[in-house]
């Protein structure tokens, strides 16, 4: 059971930084095909991973590293598209509440829009705490993750529920 958390936390960190290795599709994969590991645990397995790959986006918004500079000047020079004005008031507003800026990204990291790794990048360089960042980014994530982990047992039990 070990084993396979660890490769699905593995995973999802792989996944953080590498698009084309996708976490919900090796999850249900794994929570399809796997006995003896409880979705939930998986569910969080994943939470655990991606969040620690992506921290080093939050830590690239931070200016940690070059990385982090070319990317912002890349979202600086976009300014014109659809969500330019949405980042703008997302940075304005956390700079004046962090609390705010956390709860938004908390709810955009359920679905994933805007882009988590891009909501990971403007949670650092808007000057949000690095505890703050890791706990709404694993409620988030978390949740995005555990119905993904679920869906597989959802669908097994909900024709039983319905009496079919």
């Amino acid at each position: 059971m070990i084993g396979w958390l660890a490769a699905t936390a593995g995973t999802a960190a792989l996944g953080s930084f590498f698009p084309l290795v996708n976490i919900e599709l090796y999850l249900l994969g794994v929570v399809s095909t796997v006995d003896g590991v409880s979705w939930w645990a998986l569910g969080l397995a994943a939470a655990v991973g991606q969040v620690a790959g992506k921290t080093l986006f939050y830590f690239a918004g931070r200016g940690g590293f070059a990385l982090g500079e070319r990317l912002l000047k890349r979202v600086e020079a976009g300014r014109h598209g659809r969500w330019a004005a949405w980042f703008d008031k997302f940075h304005q507003r956390t700079a004046e509440r962090p609390w705010w800026g956390l709860g938004v990204l908390c709810l955009t990291a359920i679905p994933g829009l805007p882009p988590y790794s891009l909501m990971c990048l403007l949670s650092g360089a808007a000057g949000l705490p690095l505890l703050g960042f890791l706990a709404a980014s694993l409620v988030g994530r978390g949740a995005h993750f555990l119905v993904v982990a679920g869906a597989p047992e959802l669908l097994h039990w909900l024709p039983t529920a319905l009496g079919s």
